[in-house]
């Protein structure tokens, strides 16, 4: 009986449906059949169909759910980016009109290290100090550095700036490979700022030294994130030489991320984490020490074996240019020699010439002389004929 029902319930639940003809409805039909073992076989293969049924069922309206939960899922998604898109385009445009007015606004120093830095006629060291520098100036300065080829060094010391300044600084770093020491010392640069710069630090490779002395980059401790994306920086890093970062609230967590990127460093040669959380450990800073005093001694000695490989491409150039300019004074003589072989070569054939020149023209004279005794013979002998026929 209790089969019997299992299957009548499952029946009405995933069997076949009632037909409707107009005001009529048909009901499926009922197969009646005898309390047999092979009538219970029937039943049971009944009923494991039919939850069969009920599985598949289930399973495509779940899929059906998901399909519709992942569209909607989508649509959202979609729906925000596009919200995002806007918003930057509208904060793009913001900050656009702000420029524009700031940079009509703009008198002064800054206008000019901008006309500078845009044809790439600076100084190599520019300074910010007596420049007032708001978020605006801040970034037409950061983009006129984009580009720029001819300022090295850059100096934003105790200017004021905050956090969405560090991101317009990152950006900077993130383009231009000419820049190689930035001073921004005694600012407001946040969490952000320091994330921003750090990975703007995986892609720049021409920084040598970054000082950031004195900023807020850990939310007065309370938040390492920022400090952790820098410290992980510079396992990709294979320009930064000198990195500051006193008295910025460095708290062991982060500690512990320099210790392993500047473990696996080869370039830092300094690196100041002085004045920052007393739970950064003494031992922490013995091994960020140990690794920075490795990479001195790998890189003096590679500067030896330079200082080395120098003179000795020297001690080779002597060597070359005395055997060329040994060469060059042989070459020199046989010139010489040759030269004077063919003077006197030239010299003998013009005697040689002047000679033959003086022979034909005692040979003319001679033949001339000849010519007029012949004429005068000539001459004398028509006479004697004359006389002659006169005596006759």
């Amino acid at each position: 009986m209790a089969a019997e029902e299992t299957t009548e319930d499952l029946d009405k639940e995933f069997g076949e449906e009632d037909e409707v003809r107009g005001n009529l409805t048909f009901k499926p039909c009922v197969a009646v059949l005898p309390a047999t073992k092979r009538t219970e076989e029937l039943q049971k293969k009944k009923i494991e169909e039919l939850k069969r049924k009920k599985e598949a069922k289930m399973q495509d309206l779940q899929r059906r759910q998901q399909e519709a939960a992942k569209r909607r899922e989508r649509e959202q998604q979609a729906k925000k980016q596009a919200q995002a898109a806007e918003q930057r385009r509208k904060e793009q445009e913001r900050k656009r009109r702000e420029e524009e007015e700031q940079r009509k606004k703009m008198e002064g120093g800054l206008e000019q290290i901008l006309d500078s830095l845009n044809k790439n006629r600076s100084l190599p060291h520019l300074t910010a100090r007596g420049i007032e520098l708001t978020s605006i100036r801040l970034r037409l300065l950061t983009k006129s550095m984009e580009t720029n080829t001819s300022c090295m060094s850059l100096d934003m010391s105790r200017k004021e700036l905050h956090d969405e300044d560090g991101v317009s600084i990152a950006d900077m770093l993130e383009k231009n490979t000419n820049l190689q020491k930035l001073e921004c010392e005694g600012n407001n640069l946040g969490v952000k700022a320091a994330e921003s710069i750090g990975e703007s630090l995986r892609k720049n490779d021409g920084l040598r030294s970054l000082n950031l002395e004195s900023n807020n980059l850990t939310a007065s401790g309370n938040d390492q994130r920022g400090i952790i994306v820098l410290a992980d920086a510079l396992k990709e890093n294979s320009s930064l030489q000198v990195l500051m970062l006193s008295k910025n609230g460095i708290t062991a967590q982060a500690g512990e991320y320099f210790v392993k990127a500047i473990e696996g460093n080869n370039t830092l040669t300094l690196v100041d984490l002085s004045a920052n959380d007393p739970s950064l450990s003494v031992e922490q800073l013995r091994r960020i020490d140990l690794a920075v005093r490795r990479n001195r001694e790998r890189l003096s000695a590679i500067r030896r074996a330079e200082r080395r490989e120098r003179f000795a491409l020297y001690n080779e150039e002597f060597k070359c240019r005395q055997h060329q300019m040994q060469v060059e004074a042989k070459r020199l003589e046989i010139e010489a020699h040759e030269e004077r072989r063919l003077n006197r070569v030239k010299a003998r054939y013009e005697r040689w010439a002047e000679e033959v020149a003086q022979l034909a023209e005692d040979e003319l004279a001679k033949q001339e002389e000849l010519m007029s005794e012949a004429v005068d013979r000539a001459e004398a002998n028509k006479g004697k004929k004359k006389k002659k026929g006169k005596g006759k």
